[in-house]
């Protein structure tokens, strides 16, 4: 690697005088230079930006240092024999995490609606910062694609045929969505839960012949299993015997 170019060399620190009146080098180093200044005034120099499959390799001072996308590559202007100091590659760094964890967020999005807490959790198992998840799922949010009023909706849509209110409203929360938005929903596109057991019911008894009272246990604490309510299941008590006749 050729030397790094430094611009400063030495400052006089009083609270480290040693009583000559000279001062003390400062304590950060220089990375691979005793000149003494601080890391972040150290220039070095873009020598080589190499097409990958998927992203640009960048190569400072002759070594591979980060890989970006062509996103960032014109985002962040960066260019062969540009001048760059640590604190720009961590500007570059943080730049890019936040793309990387937006297309991840977005690929998850691809296969099915997710809650914003449900995506954070998902970005932090994939190693990226709290901060960096909490800003690509807010960036996802803010331009709409993230939406856990929508989510709940969804949600209901898809699930309101195979399990009972308390268990949705269990599920959705656990989801990390917000108790205020699941009542609000609730409200506006209320659950029939006595439609849905008798579904329940006549899809269970068409796989289960026996017609007995240890059948009808078994069916119950199915509908249990569903979430349907006590009180649900005490209502359809008739059905539940005409069913089994």
């Amino acid at each position: 690697m050729k030397d790094k170019k430094c611009k400063f060399m030495w400052e006089a620190s009083p609270d480290a005088d040693n009583g000559s009146g000279q001062g003390q080098a400062l304590s950060l180093q220089c990375r691979d230079n005793p000149c003494g200044c601080p890391p972040n005034q150290l220039t070095m120099e873009i020598t080589k930006i190499k097409k990958g499959k998927k992203r640009y390799n960048i190569y400072i001072d002759g070594e591979f240092s980060i890989a970006v996308s062509g996103e960032t590559l014109l985002k962040m202007d960066l260019y062969e024999r540009k001048e760059v100091r640590d604190r720009d590659l961590e500007k570059i760094r943080g730049f890019e995490d936040r793309l990387r964890a937006k297309e991840y967020a977005l690929n998850l999005l691809s296969y099915r609606p997710r809650t914003k807490r449900e995506l954070i959790r998902r970005l932090r198992e994939r190693k990226f910062a709290s901060d960096i998840a909490e800003d690509a799922v807010s960036l996802l949010e803010g331009s709409g694609l993230v939406n856990d009023y929508d989510f709940v909706r969804y949600y209901l849509e898809t699930f309101k045929e195979k399990r009972g209110a308390y268990r949705l409203k269990n599920e959705l929360f656990r989801l990390g969505v917000d108790e205020n938005i699941i009542d609000s929903v609730l409200d506006e596109m209320p659950i029939d839960e006595g439609e849905t057991a008798r579904g329940l019911i006549d899809k269970w008894l068409r796989v289960h012949r026996t017609r007995d009272e240890k059948t009808k246990k078994r069916l119950i604490d199915y509908l249990i299993r569903r979430g349907i309510s006590w009180d649900t299941i005490s209502d359809l008590n008739d059905y539940i015997k005409t069913s089994l006749m």
